[in-house]
């Protein structure tokens, strides 16, 4: 069994390895939150360099099938669930009781697909971002896979996956800042709620302790679901959260990060929403229309981006007589005297090297935003 630790942002580097590699059997990923302390512990496995599942620990066969088909369609026959279970002739087989519901039509492979897809989604967006421990296991102990040729989720579909999730994050800021976002019930309002199911909720797990991310780990449901009920109950004056108030938000210092890897923002999204008004664009043309409508404090520019070169770009904006003075930071995975020199004459403040900590990170920025270009 392999073991090794691994720094924010290396995990996807990490994954896609086991997908070039068309590796199977089970990662065991331990992440850290920004204070060090161990998180909840998740699982992948991958069959032939796909992943097949993502979640928390891999659990018994019954418990599965039942959430799948909870999530499916909850008035399933419990009739058909005991025929798929009595056909199966392998007691642990996941893939012959769902192929079973699928032979009779209750079910079909694209909705098992779904839900799993969206299990991994919500795993790997809180995943990615952090350090941690990982453990590689040849063996799986899941033998789950879709369709009659037996696939998995592809690698490049999820990163694309979770470019569109980020996308309906951002939509929520800065009501919601992230993830991590600590929810608090306005206690006045707690009287005027008529439906008891949204005043139990909020008497139950709204107590401002708990992220929305620890929330829906605790209720096995995504953050992105759940944020998207506690935005309408901010509207409706039901909840706040404890970060920030809108006005605070945009009293804020302004950050832009130009960065076409949904790992990489969500990463300065978890470390610098809480003190900065964080913008975010994946390509060239979305950060100059930011620029030009907002008052930008920061930029933290990607070297490689597939439409521009942040070079490039860096040059661009030293051309124009309002970005003079705009404090720059290149980020990138290339480090060496020479990347910093061509960094340097295209106009950078500062080179910041792939991967970095949260501490790192929040240095340099203060650095530039509390007390501009050094």
């Amino acid at each position: 069994m392999l073991k090794r630790q691994f720094q924010a942002q290396e995990l996807a580097t990490l994954l896609e390895d086991f997908t070039q590699k068309k590796a199977s059997g089970r990662v065991k990923i331990a992440p850290k939150n920004k204070n060090g302390s161990r998180e909840k512990d998740y699982t992948l496995v991958f069959n032939n360099g796909e992943i097949v599942y993502g979640g928390s620990k891999i659990p018994p066969r019954d418990d599965f099938v039942k959430m799948v088909l909870q999530s499916i369609n909850p008035d399933i026959s419990p009739v058909a669930i005991k025929f798929a279970t009595e056909k199966s002739t392998n007691p642990s087989s996941i893939r012959e009781v769902l192929h079973n519901l699928v032979r009779i039509r209750v079910i079909t492979w694209e909705q098992v697909e779904t839900y799993v897809r969206k299990q991994t989604l919500s795993a790997l967006e809180y995943m990615l971002p952090h350090s941690g421990t990982l453990e590689c296991s040849d063996t799986a102990e899941c033998d789950l896979c879709f369709g009659k040729d037996c696939h998995g989720l592809n690698w490049s579909n999820l990163i694309e996956n979770l470019h569109q999730r980020q996308e309906k994050w951002d939509a929520l800021t800065p009501t919601i800042p992230s993830a991590d976002s600590i929810p608090c019930i306005v206690t006045q309002a707690l009287p005027q709620i008529k439906e008891s199911a949204v005043r139990q909720h909020l008497e139950k797990w709204v107590d401002g302790k708990r992220s929305i991310t620890e929330i829906a780990q605790q209720l096995e449901k995504d953050p992105l679901t759940v944020a998207r009920s506690y935005f309408n109950w901010v509207q409706m004056g039901l909840i706040t959260f404890d970060t920030q108030t809108v006005v605070e938000y945009h009293n804020r210092p302004t950050v832009l990060s130009v960065d076409d890897s949904p790992v990489v923002q969500a990463t300065m999204k978890r470390i610098l929403s809480d003190r900065y008004n964080l913008l975010l664009a994946s390509n060239a043309v979305d950060a100059l229309n930011l620029l030009n409508q907002n008052e930008v404090s920061l930029l933290l520019l990607d070297l490689t981006m597939p439409d521009i070169d942040g070079l490039d770009m860096c040059r661009t904006l030293r051309s124009i007589p309002k970005f003079h003075e705009l404090p720059i930071i290149m980020v990138t995975a290339r480090d060496g005297f020479v990347n910093k020199m061509k960094g340097q004459i295209a106009g950078t403040n500062r080179y910041l090297t792939k991967p970095f900590d949260s501490e790192k990170l929040l240095s340099v920025v203060s650095e530039f935003v509390n007390s501009g270009n050094p």
